[in-house]
């Protein structure tokens, strides 16, 4: 009992310490800075959202925890953890960035739903925990905000060149124009499809990977086209010989592991090459 006395003293000291610590810490302040994207494509998404904590008090904070979620379009996707170690200087502010990365198919099951928007809608929510000499004060973050959607290419047809005519059939090539809207480059991975002339089915589309669409170029892959009058039809040999045709095309593109589709439907000139073969 007497040991149990001579601790109280001590007891209440510790205790009336611990409060005063506590009471003695000032509030930080939290507040959102910017959104960064450091990548982006067809595939999904780097979004780095930076917040700022700036700490009145005149001893410095550590960054014991960070709880937060992240929504795209309605959509919770994965987000990651910031710096381990950080801390917040005494009297002074620092950066706390919360990334996350995507894919577009989680958050939505057609690219072309997402890539029609002209904004990506994003909110960001959940608690930072900052270990002080009076024990972790959580700041709460909540923040809504928009990037700018990856747009879809822009495909286009040129003047078919015929290559060759005969009595049965005629080869052309035809030029397939791809427009890179984004800021990033397109890659061409292959281009599956088929293609009709005047309403008949003509052909498929078959072609290997090249080079990328550079940001905000356009670039033209020739497609060689081999075209039986007799299974076509009377028509689409008239349009061919005439030189005037309703050319579609009706395809997909593989841009590394996204699948975009390819569709443009377009009346063109078709044009004989100089010294090609024919009637």
């Amino acid at each position: 009992m007497r040991k149990i006395l001579l601790l109280w003293p001590a007891l209440v000291a510790c205790s009336l310490v611990q409060s005063v610590a506590s009471s003695a810490v000032e509030r930080p302040q939290l507040s959102f800075k910017e959104a960064k994207l450091p990548h982006i494509d067809f595939q999904g998404a780097e979004l780095n959202l930076v917040f700022l904590v700036t700490n009145p008090n005149r001893v410095g904070l550590d960054l014991a925890r960070a709880d937060y979620a992240l929504d795209v379009e309605g959509h919770r996707v994965v987000a990651g953890a910031p710096q381990r170690g950080l801390k917040i200087p005494a009297g002074g502010t620092a950066e706390v960035t919360l990334p996350a990365t995507f894919r577009w198919n989680d958050v939505a099951p057609a690219l072309e739903a997402i890539f029609a928007k002209d904004e990506i809608k994003y909110k960001a929510s959940g608690v930072l925990g900052l270990d002080s000499p009076g024990g972790v004060v959580s700041l709460p973050l909540e923040h809504e905000g928009t990037f700018a959607a990856p747009k879809m290419p822009k495909f286009d047809v040129g003047s078919p060149q015929i290559v060759s005519l005969t009595l049965t059939g005629a080869r052309l090539s035809l030029p397939l124009e791809i427009s890179n809207l984004n800021g990033f480059p397109l890659p061409l991975g292959g281009i599956l499809g088929k293609v009709q002339i005047a309403g008949a089915d003509v052909g498929r589309i078959a072609m290997p990977e090249a080079g990328a669409v550079p940001p905000g170029q356009r670039s033209t892959l020739r497609i060689p086209l081999d075209v039986n009058f007799l299974s076509a039809g009377a028509a689409t040999a008239e349009a061919i010989k005439s030189g005037l045709a309703e050319v579609k095309i009706d395809g997909t593109l593989n841009a590394a592991g996204a699948t975009l589709p390819v569709k443009v439907a377009r009346t063109v000139e078709l044009k004989r090459m100089t010294g090609s073969a024919g009637p």
